[in-house]
């Protein structure tokens, strides 16, 4: 009746039903899911029965362009809220990557690199699929599929002028090459959704090595700098300073992909 990958079934009485099901635990959920999301001043359901009645109602998650479905299966209790409309990804896929939305127009690999991390080109083709996206945020324009470009996957700023299709998510064809996928593409108004990893030398110093890649510091560079700090330490501070000031310049760009990422 329902499908467990997703726990969303195309009929409400079923969802309800399955809802209910033992294996599927409602009475933990039940008390730990409040009548308004994360408000728990508005309390909780009485029973099982009716918190399966609320949570397999229609809502937003699983709506686009606020009148459409994103799928058939639109009555959920899963914590998720909306039906997954490709096959889950293999256990372990994403393992130790930080999947992040980029700021409009940006790179992944500027965006990795703001977050002090390197972007991995072979992970993004993992990423090219409407549930991936929606899992960031909430595509309210709907989630198309269309001949792969190399800024996708990927989503119009909301923002966007309208002949821009503004809060559109695009993805590209499911039989996409891997190797089609790039870290460095751009393009105006369009946020890309980023696989971003630790880069060599980054464990244990969150950022170090890959501020030095963001401002341009060559591993020469630093051997000189070094060999400098070694016969005056006046000039390892100058060294010093010279990275946190090309740093300092890109603040201003991270601060604006942090509050982008967040609104999602």
């Amino acid at each position: 009746m329902c499908n467990k990958a997703d726990s969303c079934c195309e009929v409400y009485e079923h969802c309800v039903s399955c809802c209910m099901a033992p294996e599927n635990k409602p009475e933990e959920r039940r008390k730990e899911t409040s009548k308004a999301p994360n408000n728990k001043q508005s309390g909780f359901w009485a029973d099982t029965f009716q918190y399966c009645l609320a949570i397999c109602r229609t809502h937003g998650r699983s709506t686009s362009h606020e009148n459409a479905y994103i799928g058939p299966r639109h009555h959920c209790f899963s914590k998720l809220g909306k039906p997954l409309l490709s096959p889950p990804l293999p256990a372990g896929s994403l393992d130790g990557v930080t999947v992040v939305l980029s700021a409009a127009g940006a790179s992944c690999s500027t965006m990795c690199e703001q977050k002090g991390l390197v972007c991995s080109q072979k992970h993004l083709h993992l990423l090219n699929s409407c549930d991936r996206l929606r899992e960031v945020l909430n595509c309210e324009a709907g989630c198309e599929s269309e001949q792969h470009t190399a800024t996708l996957p990927a989503a119009v700023d909301p923002e966007a002028p309208k002949a821009s299709r503004p809060a559109l998510c695009l993805v590209g064809k499911q039989d996409t090459s891997a190797s089609a996928f790039t870290c460095d593409a751009t393009e105006n108004h369009m946020r890309r959704l980023c696989s971003c990893v630790k880069g060599p030398g980054t464990a244990g110093s969150p950022g170090g090595s890959a501020a030095g890649t963001a401002t341009g510091v060559s591993q020469g560079q630093r051997a000189a700098g070094n060999q400098k700090a070694a016969n005056s330490t006046p000039e390892q501070g100058g060294a010093g300073s010279a990275v946190a000031g090309a740093d300092s310049a890109d603040a201003h760009i991270a601060d604006k992909s942090d509050a982008a990422g967040n609104n999602t």
